[in-house]
């Protein structure tokens, strides 16, 4: 009994939703650690039957896998004096296993459970158990084995019970039983089974997906066991031992794990969450004690064990720390030495030395036009984070900071300084016209800097290199052929006699000359500065605190963000005629394409589940899961007004939209492939060390260099992103790796052939347009095509490929 799984908010961010699970968890589990070979198979016409998927030929190391026959050892009973009845079930069993020894005694013990009969306690009755005994060499394997079972005394089985009675954990994918009357009945497990005295046991459904009205009654108390244990309600209220890595708990906590005080006084920091102060949503809880120095901060994890995540949840093998790198000390003193760590030479061409990382994709074809004001400009729309720029509605751009505190912080970019470049158009037809973007940074970052740019201080030790950080605008003009011209870059700073006298600005505009070089021993250093990605240390997770006041789930769809924002026009319930300010906004662009796929894979499952709005309403575990998402998941905003109230189909479709997208399509734009511009240091620093020039100051490359970060950091931040690449057996969006098996009901199995189907024609589309050469924000001047929201892995070394779920 495969039952549909509720979704949880852990975060603003949420993980997606990519098919039926398990019902009422707190959180839901994405597609499980997965072998080689086992991305499905893609179908490329609608309305055909699901693919099938070839069948497995290696392990998870690339050997031939193993078909092992199995002795069963049945248990109290014995077979041969069983009822005319009993029937003698084929059962064959997925596994993956992770042992040390080559020659390990796996011993699992397996019950079916019916779905039909139940036993006075109203709980369906459990088979005879079958014992599978034989010796692993780890990896992935297929067990046989025969399972006794009476359709007189026991009717169809719903769910089978799983005990591991080895010394080592086992992942359980996959477990079909074949029947002569009725087929093949699937079991897709998809979890880990812990030796018994850490998991008692496990008990699985069979792939027919159902709300809990419709759970056939032998299977509730089944049902409502599963849902216990994931919320953590079985364990006794006097274990206050932290969760373990064998638990399958979600649970809800504070985020008050953000700082170590027993270590030092200054590593102290806020609780964020249950605060008007600190408004966040929760995290999931780990039950780790409070620490020595402060009782409402957590105390931290060992560094030899990793922070607790529900057991299922873990995906790929355990993310490796960031290397150490010795106090090296300073700045790069060149480009030259910043390229040779990539095995290439100042002009950025191929020698023979040993690279010591990967060559970042802004310069693996074209080496030197990332600094280029129309490449600035691509990635404002292409780029790593292209979801800040908005269109300028009236000008001067203001403040929405309190006056009171903060005086006056609106811009002090002045027609004066934009109308140059702007041809003959002044700046009233501009914005009448869609032509004026702005990335504003300003109100976000000023309440911070004083703070900021006073760190490291007395107190502080251990803390990054000194930083001199800004808070931003940047101005920029759409030109015919919707690329962006950037026309002036202020850096504001809190006035240093008081803030309440408002900000110190310094506005920077393009050299005279015109010419687009913007870098090496020239005077554009305002250019340079706008790359640098402030970082503000200690005040990182308080920042996002306040950002929180003013978050909105709703506006997390992509049409309602590209609507607020400015950069489209339309109805966003019907995204396929929305209309972009910017025809060529490669993020806008694909990210509809994705969503409008994303929309109707779920409006066709949903349909299967939910025919009417009634039927929404009606199912309790639906609207429990929504009642804790806003009371609970996000208590501090509970109150709002903008929550969908979840009385109708169309609000299921939109919310599991936008989970969705968030977890995959959102993620993959923004969270990964961070490596492609930020593994080249001098396009995207991480900090500015010392205080920019004046407006027209001469600029050399030495100078540059020693205002962006530090070697030691750099390397760091280096390592981190090139370790944050895409997991070589990630599942990706549409994919399943039990693709036949999953669902026993063939309109959910079409739904998602047709998502698939979908999904192929969106990658077609990217494709067709970073082909086509009058799209100029689709390559640029580096030459890299946009494929971060190409659904499925692009071969070669051009990065796409969409993850199943927020897994990096």
């Amino acid at each position: 009994m495969h039952l549909l799984r509720s979704c949880q908010s852990r975060t603003p961010c949420c993980r997606s939703v990519h098919g039926p699970s398990f019902p009422g968890a707190r959180t839901r589990v994405t597609a499980a650690p997965t072998a080689p070979g086992l991305a499905a198979a893609h179908s490329r016409a609608a309305g055909k039957l699901l693919p099938r998927t070839p069948r497995l030929a290696q392990d998870a190391g690339g050997k031939p896998r193993r078909w092992l026959p199995i002795r069963a050892v049945a248990g109290s009973t014995d077979y041969s004096s069983s009822t005319g009845n009993s029937i003698q079930v084929e059962g064959k069993l997925l596994v993956l296993c992770k042992v040390e020894s080559p020659n390990s005694n796996l011993r699992l013990s397996l019950q079916l459970v019916s779905a039909t009969i139940a036993g006075d306690d109203g709980r369906g009755v459990i088979g005879e158990e079958t014992v599978l005994n034989t010796v692993i060499g780890g990896g992935e394997i297929d067990l046989e084995a025969t399972l006794s079972w009476d359709e007189t005394m026991l009717g169809m089985p719903g769910a089978v019970v799983v005990k591991n009675n080895s010394d080592f954990p086992v992942y359980l994918k996959l477990l079909t039983c074949s029947w002569r009357s009725a087929g093949d009945v699937h079991f897709p497990c998809n979890g880990w089974v812990y030796p018994v005295g850490k998991h008692p046991y496990r008990l699985f459904f069979t792939n027919h997906a159902c709300v809990k009205e419709t759970t056939p009654s032998p299977l509730l108390k089944y049902r409502e066991d599963e849902l216990r244990q994931l919320r953590g309600d079985d364990r006794p209220a006097s274990d206050e031992q932290p969760l373990q890595e064998w638990d399958r708990v979600y649970d809800y906590a504070l985020y008050n794990d953000l700082g170590n005080p027993d270590l030092r006084k200054d590593l102290a920091r806020p609780v964020l969450g249950g605060s008007q102060q600190y408004p966040y949503p929760r995290r999931i809880k780990t039950g780790r004690p409070p620490s020595q120095t402060d009782p409402r901060t957590e105390s931290r994890a060992p560094l030899d064990h990793q922070i607790y995540l529900p057991c299922d949840e873990r995906v790929g093998d355990p993310v490796e720390r960031a290397p150490y790198f010795p106090n090296i000390g300073g700045h790069f003193k060149s480009f030259a030495e910043i390229y040779s760590l990539f095995g290439l030479n100042n002009l950025g061409e191929q020698t023979s030395q040993r690279e010591k990382f990967p060559v970042p994709q802004v310069i693996s074809v074209n080496p030197i036009n990332w600094r280029t004001d129309k490449e600035f400009g691509r990635q404002m729309l292409a780029g790593p984070n292209p979801v800040c720029i908005k269109r300028v509605l009236e000008f001067p751009i203001t403040s929405e900071l309190d006056r009171r505190v903060y005086g006056d912080q609106d811009s002090k970019i002045t027609r004066d300084h934009i109308e140059k470049n702007m041809g003959a158009m002044t700046v009233d037809q501009a914005v009448k016209e869609g032509r004026p973007y702005v990335v504003d940074h300003h109100d976000f970052m000023m309440p911070y800097l004083k703070r900021i740019n006073e760190l490291p201080g007395d107190d502080e030790r251990g803390e990054i290199s000194p930083r001199k950080a800004y808070a931003a605008r940047t101005l920029l003009f759409l030109n015919d052929d919707s690329t962006l011209k950037p026309l002036a870059i202020e850096l504001s700073s809190p006035n240093p006699e008081d803030e309440r006298l408002g900000a110190v600005s310094t506005v920077y505009t393009p050299p005279d000359t015109g010419d687009d070089d913007v870098l090496a021993g020239r005077s554009s250093s305002a250019r340079v500065t706008q790359e640098v990605s402030y970082l503000p240390s200690k005040y990182a997770e308080e920042m996002s605190s306040q950002a929180y006041r003013n978050w909105n789930f709703t506006d997390l769809a992509l049409p309602r963000d590209l609507i607020k924002r400015g950069m489209a026009k339309g109805d966003p319930r019907n995204p396929e005629n929305l209309e972009l300010f910017i025809k060529d906004y490669p993020f806008a662009v694909d990210g509809l394409g994705l969503w409008i796929a994303i929309k109707n894979w779920v409006k066709d499952y949903c349909a299967i589940y939910y025919p009417d709005d009634s039927a929404v309403t009606s199912d309790s575990e639906l609207q429990d899961w929504w009642r804790e998402v806003r009371q609970v998941g996000h208590a501090d905003l509970s109150e709002a007004s903008w929550w969908p109230a979840l009385d109708c189909l169309a609000d299921l479709e939109e919310i599991c939209t936008t989970i969705i997208w968030l977890g995959s399509g959102f993620h993959s734009a923004i969270g990964l492939w961070q490596f492609t511009y930020q593994g080249f240091v001098p396009c995207r620093p991480t900090i500015t060390s010392r205080s920019m020039p004046e407006a027209g100051e001469e600029v050399t490359e030495s100078d540059f260099l020693e205002s962006i970060t530090p070697r030691k950091e750099a390397l760091s931040g280096m390592a981190m992103a090139a370790r944050s690449m895409m997991l070589e057996r990630e599942v990706y969006l549409g994919q399943r790796p039990d693709t036949e098996k999953w669902t026993s009901d063939e309109r959910a199995a079409m739904a998602l052939a047709r998502f698939r189907w979908r999904l192929e024609g969106v990658a077609d589309d990217i494709e067709r347009r970073n082909g086509d050469p009058a799209l100029r924000n689709r390559s640029g001047p580096v030459e890299l095509p946009y494929t971060r929201l190409t659904p499925t892995m692009v071969p070669g070394p051009i990065v796409g490929g969409i993850p199943n779920g927020a897994t990096n």
